[in-house]
């Protein structure tokens, strides 16, 4: 049976290196919180594309995330302290990020803080 993978509550300020982009909240799979910080530059695709929207977030952190079925999942999810997928929780023991691109979400009291901590 596939993963569930939806936002079901998150908080943070979404970040292209050091320029941050969008604070935003998603509360009960809604987003209810969303300011531009930037006049909308730099958005990823998702964001930039299809809107600002629930959708479009969730949209773009199924994109960072590995496949269900990857090689070495499981050794990936236990290797972050995971014994199975927990959507929000794996976003941000990773700050979003997927080491493929500069986007990254800086959370209150929990992971890096700044964007040289992520290297």
């Amino acid at each position: 049976m596939a993963e569930v993978r939806l936002i079901n509550n998150l908080k943070g300020i979404l970040y292209y290196i050091d320029t941050p982009l969008m604070d935003f909240e998603i509360k009960d799979r809604e987003l209810i919180k969303s300011v531009d910080l930037s006049q909308g530059k730099l958005y990823p695709w998702e964001l930039a594309k299809l809107g600002v929207s629930y959708g479009s977030f969730v949209k773009f952190f199924q994109r960072r995330t590995m496949r269900e079925n990857c090689m070495f999942y499981r050794e990936h999810l236990r290797a972050l302290g995971m014994d199975k997928m927990d959507f929000d929780l794996y976003i941000r023991k990773n700050n979003g990020n997927n080491h493929l691109d500069n986007y990254w979400v800086k959370f209150e009291n929990f992971g890096a803080q700044n964007f040289a901590q992520l290297q």
